[in-house]
């Protein structure tokens, strides 16, 4: 379940480069604004839980529109490495408010959407985790549909695959652009929402997103299944590793497994479980 919560954050960064080329690091931090700005709006605005959770995407959307028009669109174009920088650098700046934001304290909503919790075989589960199983599954199932039967998703398609070209066939590729970070944002939203209820809203949560990544590498940058499967399989190795090696080393293996997995996987399969390989001819 906790797998779930990543592969969600590796949809958003798939989105992009499925639709523009360009690996996101930003999506960390729309991941924690979006816990932010539910927790604002449920506990400090004690709004009822569909109004949070509307205010939350919003808000998200709105960040994610942003992030693309300033920072973003004077680069279409321009070389890939220069659009990678930038959001290295956007999620360096959203990461130096976010701490300003919190000041040092950490903040949940755990207490407020307990719905309790039952047993699978002596395994306690939280009726809420299963929910937002659930919840990612259908938005995996949502995304896999817009981009193989929609004209937009199409047309996002084509302008993954070459920016001049899609222009010259009438595909608005400034247009697609606004429209995959506002999807995505929400994606990234809907992901810190729950990856917030389970460790609540603290300095680390931007870094999440690194693992979204890896997730995103591990499963192939340009296949929505893909990262499904490689969220899932990283949550249960982390899990399996936290409760069998950790105490026999006193802990610290379940924070390197997710890089450990990734340089294997670099190293077996460079373009992840399910991308493709591009050959380009000269």
């Amino acid at each position: 379940m906790v797998g779930s919560l990543y592969a969600l954050v590796a949809a958003a960064i798939v989105l992009v480069y499925k639709s523009t080329r360009v690996v996101s690091l930003a999506h960390g931090q729309l991941l924690a604004f979006g816990g932010l700005f539910f927790w604002i709006g449920l506990v400090a605005l004690k709004l009822p839980l569909p109004l949070s959770i509307l205010m939350a995407l919003v808000c998200s959307i709105l960040m994610g529109w942003l992030v693309e028009r300033i920072t973003l669109r004077p680069l279409i174009g321009q070389p890939l490495i220069s659009a990678f920088l930038m959001t290295f650098a956007v999620f360096m700046a959203l990461d130096g408010v976010f701490q300003l934001l919190l000041k040092g304290e950490s903040k949940t909503y755990a207490t407020l959407l307990s719905f309790g919790e039952f047993e699978i075989v002596g395994v306690p589960i939280r009726v809420m985790q299963l929910i937002s199983f659930g919840l990612v599954l259908l938005v995996f199932l949502s995304l896999a549909l817009f981009f193989r039967f929609t004209k937009t998703g199409l047309g996002m398609r084509a302008t993954a695959e070459d920016h001049q070209l899609s222009q010259s066939t009438g595909v608005n590729v400034r247009t697609i652009f606004s429209i995959i970070w506002i999807i995505s944002a929400i994606v990234a939203s809907i992901a810190g929402m729950g990856t917030a209820y389970v460790m609540d809203i603290h300095f680390p949560l931007p870094y999440i997103g690194i693992k979204g990544l890896i997730v995103a590498l591990f499963g192939g940058l340009d296949s929505l299944p893909g990262a499904l499967l490689a969220g899932l399989i990283l949550g249960v190795l982390e899990n399996l590793i936290a409760g069998y090696l950790d105490p026999l080393v006193g802990g610290g293996l379940k924070d390197v497994a997710a890089y450990v997995l990734l340089l294997i996987i670099l190293l077996v399969k460079p373009y992840g479980l399910f991308g493709l390989k591009r050959i380009e001819r000269v």
